[in-house]
């Protein structure tokens, strides 16, 4: 595996702002922008911006710290997969309207959007992700110290076959805008053991 570098990484929804050194990329969103497709609401977003890698790999392990600053309701960044405009992930921190930052991630496979969150707390904008891939499967993981990490999801994208884009993305859907950093960054062999247990 080749080693990480910000210059392998191209955009998806270029944004009017953005940093990108060895160390850090940072995304500043517009406002109106996000990624959304079907599921309840009746809304289509595919405006957001992200900073994406291109691997055939099938076994690897992205981490990242990941800062923002926002007080407005839905504003969101974290990591992400793009395959096309139907199936797609993205997870993170989200500033939520009963004033809790809420860890949560989006699965969109075939057009249709889920989405899970848990209310984290009223203050940390700054978290640690971890994602894993073996195949079609995922592992997303989070920690607040880079070292201890927890599961969020563990998840499948049916179109996940063989090349897949991913890495970082911010999003805005409301009038607001702000900057999200990511740094720290690592790609590697992939910490997501095969499950070797013939029960469970």
């Amino acid at each position: 595996m080749k080693p990480f570098t910000t210059s392998a990484l191209t955009w998806i929804n270029p944004p009017e702002y953005s940093t990108v050194t060895q160390g850090e990329v940072v995304i500043h969103t517009s406002p109106d922008t996000d990624f959304w497709r079907g599921t309840y609401y009746g809304l289509e977003y595919h405006n957001a911006p992200a900073a994406v890698l291109f691997s055939e790999n099938q076994f690897w392990t992205l981490k990242a710290k990941v800062c923002f600053e926002s007080n407005v309701f839905f504003d969101q960044c974290g990591l992400f997969i793009y395959l096309d405009e139907n199936n797609w992930m993205k997870s993170g921190i989200e500033y939520q309207s009963n004033g809790f930052q809420q860890l949560f991630s989006v699965i969109t496979n075939n057009g249709f959007s889920d989405w899970s969150m848990a209310n984290f707390d009223r203050l940390t904008q700054r978290m640690y992700y971890r994602l894993s891939r073996r195949g079609s499967d995922f592992l997303l993981e989070n920690s607040v110290d880079g070292i201890n990490f927890d599961m969020m999801r563990m998840f499948h994208m049916f179109h996940a076959k063989e090349s897949i884009q991913f890495g970082f993305f911010a999003s805005s859907p409301g009038d607001s805008s702000f900057a999200a950093h990511f740094s720290e960054i690592e790609w590697t062999e992939c910490l997501w053991k095969e499950h070797t247990s013939s029960r469970f």
